[in-house]
């Protein structure tokens, strides 16, 4: 009666030291991507500078009005976001996050956008598309 139980002891110590010698079945922790950042895009008389910005997804835009000029907005064509005419005085901000990778959202102010051309663009990814015609 013995044999049968001893037998089990060393398939169940056979198994188990295999089970060890291929990681147990654990998987390894993947590597950490970048750490999410802030990139700061002025609000510049009439213009957005940078124009366009390249980004990783998870970052986030932050405008910010940066000369006391008329009010202004950050508006997304695809009505992704919208600022409102907050852009009124020096060192007023709006952020968005963005978080899905390969695209391209192109923005303008609503009051600037025909007469001056006031637009721009944000590339979420090394492979998102460029920006349309005119931005």
């Amino acid at each position: 009666m013995f044999q049968p139980l001893r037998w089990s002891r060393c398939a169940a110590a056979a198994g188990l030291l295999s089970l060890a010698a291929c990681g147990g079945g654990h998987s390894s922790p993947s590597e950490p991507g970048p750490a999410p950042k802030t990139v700061t895009v002025q609000i510049v008389d009439f213009a957005f500078n940078p124009k366009d910005v390249t980004i990783n997804p998870g970052d986030t835009v932050q405008w910010v009005q940066a000369t006391s000029d008329a009010a202004h907005t950050v508006t997304a064509e695809n009505s992704m976001f919208d600022s409102g005419f907050i852009f009124t005085k020096v060192g007023t901000s709006f952020s968005q996050t963005f978080n899905s990778a390969s695209v391209t959202i192109q923005y303008h102010c609503k009051t600037h956008w025909h007469s001056n051309g006031m637009q721009g663009s944000v590339s979420v990814g090394m492979d998102a598309p460029k920006p349309g015609p005119g931005y």
